[in-house]
């Protein structure tokens, strides 16, 4: 559901959680009373023979407040365990859809991190997830809408290197959220 969408479930949580947020970055930056200016993910992604291999990073409380809206689940919490990953993962593969042939290609969690910074609204959450391709793949279509369920100003980069070692950069807007490209 959308932000804006009557009968969205963020309208029950979202100004207690982001008002929480908003505490805790107060708190933690000695007064800045925003968050962050802008909303935004980045994947970094390899073709290799038979897999693409991607890491995306999201800000910690975008991410946590699109999943709890996601799942409908106002408990949920970003942590470095099993059960969250298989959650975010679930999450990255509804909104980040990736086609190769006629297939839909899911990714696999295959590691996570987090990249501390000054502002508590700027740390970083990471996941690294494994595409397997079908053999002979040459084209991948893929649909990025991360984050869009609840952030309209939502801004997804892609930064994907081929097989063949060339390298450009992708950018996914609320009405611009899909891509085809050979991986060759």
């Amino acid at each position: 559901m959308y932000r804006n969408r009557p009968g969205s479930v963020v309208r029950t949580v979202r100004s207690a959680a982001v008002a929480a947020i908003c505490v805790s970055a107060t708190g933690a930056s000695g007064g800045h009373d925003r968050l962050h200016p802008f909303r935004l993910t980045v994947t970094d992604a390899g073709v290799f023979q038979s897999s693409i291999e991607a890491r995306i990073r999201f800000f910690w409380d975008d991410l946590q407040l699109a999943v709890m809206e996601h799942t409908s689940n106002m408990d949920f919490e970003l942590a470095e365990t099993e059960e969250v990953d298989s959650v975010i993962e679930a999450y990255i593969n509804e909104m980040l859809v990736v086609e190769a042939g006629e297939a839909v290609v899911r990714g696999k969690v295959t590691a996570r991190g987090i990249e501390d910074a000054v502002r508590i609204d700027e740390v970083m959450w990471w996941y690294r997830l494994e595409y397997p391709l079908p053999a002979g793949t040459e084209r991948i279509a893929m649909r990025n809408r991360l984050l869009f369920n609840m952030f309209e100003d939502q801004r997804n980069l892609l930064n994907l290197k081929t097989r063949s070692g060339r390298e450009r950069t992708y950018y996914f807007s609320w009405d611009e959220d899909n891509i085809t490209v050979p991986v060759g």
